[in-house]
């Protein structure tokens, strides 16, 4: 009986060994998806709230989109362009996808990238919703089909999303002019970003006012990140709405900064610190063609949360059994002694 009374407690640690580990691990959430698929489902959530039919998921666009992706992600570079200079377009009719529209104009086709760290597909979506050319691509009612490619390095995540509409015949032969460059659209065409300016901070006027210009391609999330602010800030500054967008020519407020203050005379032999003037400092830029600034979205991620699950009332029923199996035992060994 004393040998029951010892393996007893032997018995529910080692059962209680087995379950815990599994129960621990199930209390956490799992990491947020980053894959292409739920990046597609985002955009399609966003067309169907605006009333939209949801891109059709094509399996050529997907190839051509995650080729980009490692392509970006191989040279640490957020760009439109191929290793070969090839544009978005021209990618995918040279993977065999039937790009429609006049190509000389870049076709019915559009592309998104971004990039950034542990950056999410729904944190993506956002960001490209804070221009009208970005915007344009997840909710343009031209376009039908989609893909998408997601490449991870280190945590450090590249999306790129193609979206076209097929020309429905053959593959169009398509031979870009090296002496022409790019000119007006046709109707219904949504071009890809191809030309980025790069964000370059302004100098303060002499009321202290920071006024940045909106140039091609800019959004305010690459502005206030530039800046070292925030986009509700620059919304706020401006009375603007958070669902009104930036065109390029606007001007925006970003800050008032203190302006320089005449010293006060002093006295002789008394010692008067000299007043700095505020200045600015200027982003460089590329000597060669300008790539996309990376937008990344400023996140606060919540700490996880352990849930009390159905794992933790099955450790309360483990110890519950085994506190009564020892009851027995006890009680038997009373009767037998």
């Amino acid at each position: 009986m004393k040998l029951k009374r010892i393996f007893l407690p032997l018995g529910i640690l080692l059962i209680l060994s087995i379950f815990l580990p599994s129960i621990t691990a199930s209390a956490h959430d799992p990491k947020p998806a980053t894959d292409a698929y739920t990046l597609i489902a985002e955009v399609n959530a966003l067309r169907t709230a605006n009333g939209l039919p949801p891109y059709t998921v094509n399996a050529t666009l997907m190839a051509v989109a995650q080729a980009h992706s490692d392509y970006q992600a191989s040279t640490s570079t957020v760009t439109h362009y191929g290793a070969d200079g090839s544009r978005p377009f021209q990618r995918a009719l040279n993977a065999g996808y039937p790009v429609g529209g006049t190509l000389s104009a870049g076709g019915f086709f559009s592309e998104n990238i971004q990039a950034g760290m542990n950056l999410t597909p729904q944190q993506t979506v956002v960001a490209w919703q804070g221009d009208a050319l970005h915007l344009n691509t997840m909710l343009s009612p031209y376009l039908t089909e989609v893909g998408a490619g997601v490449t991870n390095v280190n945590g450090y995540i590249y999306y790129t999303l193609d979206a076209s509409t097929p020309s429905g015949g053959t593959i169009p032969a398509y031979t870009p002019d090296p002496d022409s460059t790019p000119s007006g659209t046709v109707v219904g065409a949504l071009p890809t970003l191809d030309y980025i300016m790069p964000v370059t901070i302004s100098t303060p006027k002499e009321d202290g006012q920071v006024i940045h210009e909106v140039l091609v391609g800019q959004s305010l999330w690459g502005i206030a990140d530039i800046y070292g602010t925030t986009v509700q800030e620059i919304r706020a500054l401006n009375n603007m709405s958070v669902d009104e967008l930036v065109f390029p020519g606007e001007l925006l407020l970003i800050r008032t900064v203190a302006t320089e203050i005449p010293a006060t005379p002093t006295l002789a032999g008394q010692s008067t610190s000299t007043a700095t003037k505020a200045s600015a400092t200027e982003t460089s830029i590329p000597t060669r063609t300008p790539t996309l600034i990376v937008e990344e979205t400023p996140t606060v991620l919540p700490s996880p949360e352990v849930e009390i699950g159905s794992g933790f009332w099955t450790v309360i029923l483990i110890v519950f059994v085994a506190l009564i199996m020892a009851g027995i035992v006890t009680w038997l060994s009373g009767r037998n002694s």
